[in-house]
């Protein structure tokens, strides 16, 4: 495998990973502060019961997630990793697309606000849960974009 091979390599394990911890961290933080899953409201939002989720399917999409946007930091990283205020711009590319902007009417979504109806009763806890949203890519943003400026150096002198 010649060095850039290696460093790609490199750059999608850095970005699964800093994915799954972030991920993991800001989940376990969050949790017990914006959902009772034992709350009846949590099944009108969508969500299955915590005993019906299986952690190994947890962790392998949250594996397909990680990949998934390791491809597309890939693609963008000439614009975004070593630049002034990378995280930042990397946050908000993750947050106007991922959560904001989706095709989907996702909860906290433009789409969400148009074609969902709110939910009745539902706990203001619950409502929180858009700073899960909004911290996680926010976490995430920062350990990429200050891990992999060294690696993309590397990699753009082996060229």
């Amino acid at each position: 495998m010649n060095v850039q091979n290696k460093g790609k390599a490199k750059f999608f394990i850095k970005v699964i990973a800093a994915h799954l911890i972030t991920y993991t961290v800001v989940t376990i933080i969050a949790m017990p502060q914006t959902l009772n899953y034992a709350d009846s409201v949590v099944e009108l939002m969508g969500f299955r019961p915590l005993d019906e989720i299986s952690i190994g399917a947890v962790l392998i999409g949250q594996i397909v997630r990680g990949l998934l946007l390791g491809i597309v930091i890939w693609w963008i990283k000439d614009s975004i990793i070593g630049k002034k205020l990378a995280w930042l711009k990397l946050w908000a590319i993750l947050v106007i697309l991922g959560i904001f902007n989706t095709y989907g009417p996702a909860h906290g979504s433009i789409q969400g606000l148009i074609y969902l109806a709110p939910i009745e009763d539902m706990p203001v806890s619950a409502s929180l849960g858009i700073l899960e949203t909004l911290a996680q890519p926010l976490l995430f943003s920062i350990v990429v974009c200050t891990n992999c400026k060294e690696l993309k150096n590397r990699i753009s002198e082996s060229k």
